[in-house]
């Protein structure tokens, strides 16, 4: 905790901070209780197939803007694509810190490469709370 406060103390357009989160958003319909007359059978139609959509977003700690990419796959890739891109928006920056969770991509052998090859990104990660 101490860590996250500090950054947050030190945000500014130099040393910028996000919260970042992932998000799956499911494209199937909701199948739910239905009236209908005894003895008929309702028709549900589905695509048959689990469809969701992902989101991987950055909110801005001070401005409280939110920043995102958007992927068919919640994965790696998609976690360094939102690297790439708030990279791209805080070119001013000397430093970005992301405050994470400890989701496994976060953790993960690519993320920990990604980071060295840029080292304007922090990440902290958040405690956990029992």
């Amino acid at each position: 905790m101490a860590a996250i406060r500090k950054a947050l103390d030190e945000c500014k357009v130099e040393h910028s901070v996000f919260y970042v989160n992932e998000v799956d958003i499911h494209l199937n319909p909701t199948i739910g209780t239905d009236l209908q007359q005894r003895e008929q059978r309702k028709r549900m139609v589905t695509s048959g197939q689990i469809q969701k959509y992902h989101l991987t977003g950055a909110l801005h700690s001070c401005t409280e803007k939110i920043n995102y990419v958007d992927g068919s796959r919640k994965w790696l890739l998609l976690f360094i694509n939102l690297l790439n891109y708030l990279d791209g928006i805080c070119q001013l920056a000397k430093t970005i810190t992301l405050i994470v969770d400890n989701y496994i991509i976060h953790m993960s052998e690519n993320i920990r490469n990604e980071l060295k090859a840029n080292s304007k990104f922090k990440m902290i990660y958040q405690p956990f709370f029992h």
